[in-house]
């Protein structure tokens, strides 16, 4: 199964963005709920994870809810990802954050790496925050990465 034939929304933004390597892992790992970020869309959307670091490329897609004033939903946060508060405040403190955002579905596949990636995209960045995926510019990289085959998925059940 790919991607467009699954879980992809054509209703919903697709953006590209960034994630270090722990992130990754802890959103297929289950432990990440939640990304925290100081702006960003204030509408639900989906988007594409490039991996940051050496061995980096995109290997996530994920579709998040509606983004939430930390001031709401970071304590479930905190809860969901048995964090105690230092650590997100922390975080906020360094970086003015001011929304988390609750990733409802997550699905990873094969690891397109970044040479690949500059080799069939001239246009292609890795993104210091997002890049929309479904603008003309962009539709190439889009439809490559919605023909992705789909090696694991998840849904984070959300109490609200």
């Amino acid at each position: 199964m790919t991607l467009v034939k699954t879980v992809y929304d054509s209703a919903l933004p697709t953006v590209l963005l960034s994630l270090h390597p722990e992130n990754t892992q802890a959103i297929v790992a289950q432990t990440k709920v939640v990304e925290y970020r100081h702006r960003f869309l204030m509408q639900p959307f989906q988007a594409f994870v490039y991996t940051t670091g050496p061995q980096g490329g995109v290997n996530l897609f994920m579709k998040c809810a509606q983004p939430v004033r930390v001031n709401v939903l970071a304590q479930m946060g905190w809860q969901l990802q048995n964090e105690n508060s230092e650590k997100p405040d922390a975080y906020f403190e360094a970086h003015r954050s001011d929304l988390a955002i609750p990733i409802t579905e997550w699905v990873q596949i094969p690891l397109i790496g970044l040479k690949t990636l500059r080799m069939n995209f001239d246009n292609f960045v890795t993104p210091r925050s997002y890049v929309f995926l479904d603008r003309p510019a962009r539709q190439a990289q889009l439809a490559y990465f919605l023909q992705q085959s789909i090696l694991k998925r998840g849904l984070n059940e959300w109490p609200f």
